[in-house]
């Protein structure tokens, strides 16, 4: 199984290539896809948040129980005094630090369901539900939000599966071999089934997919494919395009 550095590592190279793709495409701020590279790191984390002792679960309930104080204590913020809402702060992060996250480490297992090609598009699919109803985020910046963290869970997913292959040993493939590029357990059919219907139910809420699909037309195609490599000159006008004189004149 890869470690913690190099699923940041494989998530970061692949989403910042996809997020530079999605540049080129020219549909959306620059300040967006940034935003969208940092989700597809994120999902290239979030696999392994099934294991109690990991990094990525410490990190996101840690930011997840301070993010659940203050917005209890926004919420209340006009009603009650400093001193009462502090409480209410403490409150929400203790029960969300601790409560929550023992509840969580209690009912799942590492390499589980939430290990999973289903998981990850789960986890896409609520991520392109809460941009487009919960941050009334455009239907193309939704389904892009939810692409990328789709697509970083799904290099940590192959990552583990790369190095279940022993290229050195007597045994080509380790017993972790398919345990983590998967699409459910058999020794868990209830929770299977339950994880495939939670996924039909978020695409149910999730905006028409037509923005991506025009984004990705035939016409954007044959235009990404004409950049693809450069033309006859490398670098066309790179020196006049970055000395000051031309800078001046952009």
């Amino acid at each position: 199984m890869a470690d913690f550095k190099t699923h940041l590592i494989g998530a970061a190279a692949v989403s910042g290539l996809a997020a530079t793709v999605v540049v080129m495409a020219g549909q959306v701020p620059h300040q967006a896809v940034m935003g969208y590279f940092v989700l597809g790191v994120i999902g290239g984390l979030l696999p392994d948040i099934d294991s109690p002792t990991s990094i990525p679960i410490r990190i996101a309930f840690a930011a997840l129980s301070v993010i659940a104080g203050f917005l209890v204590a926004f919420n209340f913020g006009k009603h009650y005094s400093l001193l009462e809402l502090v409480l209410l702060w403490a409150g929400g992060f203790l029960l969300i630090r601790y409560g929550l996250l023992n509840l969580f480490t209690r009912f799942t297992t590492h390499r589980g369901l939430i290990h999973s090609i289903p998981a990850g598009i789960g986890f896409g699919l609520a991520t392109t539900v809460l941009a487009f109803h919960g941050f009334r985020s455009s239907a193309l910046d939704a389904w892009l939000c939810g692409l990328f963290v789709a697509l970083g869970f799904i290099v940590h997913l192959l990552l583990d599966e790369w190095y279940s292959v022993n290229l050195f040993g007597k045994k080509l493939l380790k017993k972790s071999f398919g345990t983590a590029f998967c699409l459910g357990s058999l020794k868990q059919p209830l929770g299977t089934v339950a994880l495939y219907l939670t996924v039909i139910g978020l695409l149910l809420c999730c905006p028409s997919p037509q923005p991506v699909v025009i984004m990705a037309d035939r016409t954007q195609s044959a235009v990404m494919s004409q950049r693809l490599l450069p033309g006859a000159t490398w670098f066309q006008d790179f020196l006049r395009r970055v000395t000051p004189e031309g800078l001046s004149r952009r």
